[in-house]
């Protein structure tokens, strides 16, 4: 009778490990869900020790996250690794007794704070939070500041803004609009000083009020960017005076002050118009501006990383430029020496273009990247027909060939930049899943018939057995060849139904060929199964010994609950 009653525990205990286990499946699931976006982002990841009485509410991913990680942990936040992974999959017991220990925290947590404090604090784990790509920046932008209570009024949440920064960064651009106006009605007067055709009238008559509305443009301006300065230092505090960029905008109001100063005395000297050129350096700026956004940070990035590239370029073209200089150069000047056939026109034209060395320097690069062929009809009428082989000769090799790899290189190197940039690669994965969750939203909207917001088995099989569906489905890189196992593979929660979250994390993980991740994943998976089993046998034959034992003797076993329970 305690045989059978062993027998019993132990299928409980069976049952529960098989509950256990399939809860760290659906756990796992969400890890690698989240594993997608924490690879991209290794690099900018920020490191972060929240204590338990203070970690706030975090989404059931980043939970289970936290919870698998040991409290022995010496270094702070960094996305989890792939040998982290492997090393915490090793031991599924250890998972169980860090699921069992954060329930219980959870339920003291429920309790009251007067129960967390009793904690020491050497106690308190360090959790470790997971974010994703999307709200990578917010993170960033919220930790310049320490996080305390601030009313609504405080100008911290507007100047680490987005809205912020594009508001100030098109009044740069309108200030550019304003300078381009002002340059032209200085070029009125200029022309019409000059008499030159067409300028008749001099920029007073043709645009009489422009003046008062530039100077009243202008002091707009001075005041919207002095306001931008005193927001950011009232708002950043000491991380005002840690930015470079602040400093430059500080020193650009103030210039605008002592404009504003000498223009109210009428002084008009070099100095003052020295102090306006200064306006041109707040165009700078926009070069940060620009950077906030995806279609053009690409090409800024790009530009930055290739100085050196451009630096040898540049060397390149000037040294083969001067051997063609230097050798047109001393063939022409002993032709001219020796042939008394070259006019004295001629001999202009020929020195109008290679006389100097500057001047052959110049038409070499007007013949590379310019117009050539008014540089070729010269010396094929002047000097000889023979010299359109030179010019051939040097627009394939430098024009073309040599053009053509140079750009190619700048090619490579934006692709470089492309794919090594840690802020576009972030964006790129952002962007990759919000087009994947829009994707099977629509799906699921046409999918789900009876519109009670699940998918069911039938509703499944049944928009599966259209062909456009499945190759609807290979274009996104899963294999529908048996639609029900793929139903099974999605539905975490056994529940027969997919709802639309498990619809986007299970397509997701599903997509595309099997990673090193998903196999180290499977192979400890299996492991530990193999162990469950052969831990199972052996006491199934223990029991079956002990059984043995029971029918040739009338002495009961001395085997306990808690031996079982032990060998298990």
């Amino acid at each position: 009778m305690e045989s059978t009653e062993r027998l019993a525990w132990l299928e409980r205990l069976e049952l529960r490990l098989s509950q256990q286990r399939r809860s760290l499946e659906a756990q796992h699931v969400q890890l690698l869900a989240e594993m997608r976006v924490a690879d991209a982002v290794a690099e900018l990841s920020v490191d972060t020790d929240v204590p338990d009485d203070t970690a706030p509410a975090m989404p059931a991913v980043e939970a289970e996250a936290a919870v698998a990680v040991p409290s022995s942990a010496s270094h702070m936040f960094k996305p989890i690794a792939l040998n982290e992974l492997d090393s915490m999959m090793q031991s599924s017991q250890e998972m169980m007794q860090f699921k069992f220990s954060s329930s219980g925290s959870r339920q003291s947590q429920r309790s009251g704070p007067s129960e967390v404090s009793k904690v020491p604090s050497k106690e308190k784990p360090r959790m470790r939070l997971t974010r994703s790509a999307s709200s990578l920046k917010e993170s960033l932008t919220a930790e310049r500041v320490p996080s305390v209570q601030r009313p609504c009024w405080h100008p911290v949440p507007l100047v680490q803004s987005f809205v912020f920064e594009v508001f100030f960064a098109c009044l740069i651009f309108l200030q550019a609009v304003a300078m381009a106006v002002e340059v032209q009605y200085t070029g009125l007067d200029w022309g019409h000083r000059l008499q030159y055709d067409g300028y008749d009238s001099p920029a007073a008559e043709i645009w009489p009020v422009v003046p008062e509305i530039l100077r009243g443009v202008e002091f707009v301006f001075g005041v919207c960017f002095g306001v931008e300065v005193v927001l950011k230092f009232c708002g950043l505090g000491k991380e005002y005076l840690r930015d470079p960029w602040c400093w430059f905008d500080a020193a650009l109001v103030g210039l605008w002050v002592c404009d504003m100063a000498l223009s109210l005395v009428a002084m008009n000297t070099p100095h003052l118009r020295l102090i306006r050129l200064v306006r041109l350096l707040r165009l700078v700026k926009l070069v940060r501006a620009i950077r906030g956004f995806d279609s053009l940070i690409v090409m800024t990035t790009a530009l930055q990383d290739s100085v050196n590239a451009l630096l040898w370029v540049a060397v390149i073209m000037v040294v083969v430029e001067l051997l063609f200089a230097l050798l047109l150069n001393q063939i022409l000047v002993s032709l001219v020496g020796q042939d008394a056939r070259f006019s004295m026109e001629d001999e202009m034209a020929l020195f109008q273009y290679f006389g100097t060395f500057p001047r052959c320097m110049l038409t070499m690069f007007q013949f590379t990247l310019g117009t050539w062929v008014p540089v070729a009809r010269v010396l094929q009428e002047i000097v000889s027909p023979v010299m359109n082989i030179f010019t051939i000769l040097h627009k394939v090799t430098i024009g073309f060939a040599c053009i053509g790899v140079i750009n190619g290189v700048f090619m490579q190197e934006t692709m470089k930049v492309a794919q090594s940039d840690d802020v576009i690669m972030m964006r790129d994965v952002a962007r990759r899943e919000k087009i994947h969750a829009q994707k099977m939203k629509t799906f699921f909207q046409l999918t789900d018939q009876s519109g009670d917001s699940n998918i069911t088995r039938a509703e499944w099989v049944e928009v599966m057995a259209r062909p456009a569906t499945l190759h609807w489905f290979a274009a996104q890189g899963l294999s529908m060849q048996d639609p029900e196992a793929v139903f099974d593979l999605l539905d975490s929660d056994g529940s027969d139904s997919l709802t639309l979250e498990e619809l986007v994390a299970g397509v997701s993980k599903l997509q595309g060929p099997a990673r090193g991740l998903d196999l180290a994943l499977l192979s400890e998976r299996q492991r530990s199964l193999q162990d469950l089993v052969r831990r199972m046998f052996t006491v199934h034959n223990e029991l079956v010994v002990e059984q043995e034992r029971d029918r040739t003797s009338d002495t009961p076993p001395k085997c306990s609950m808690r031996s079982t329970a032990h060998s298990l």
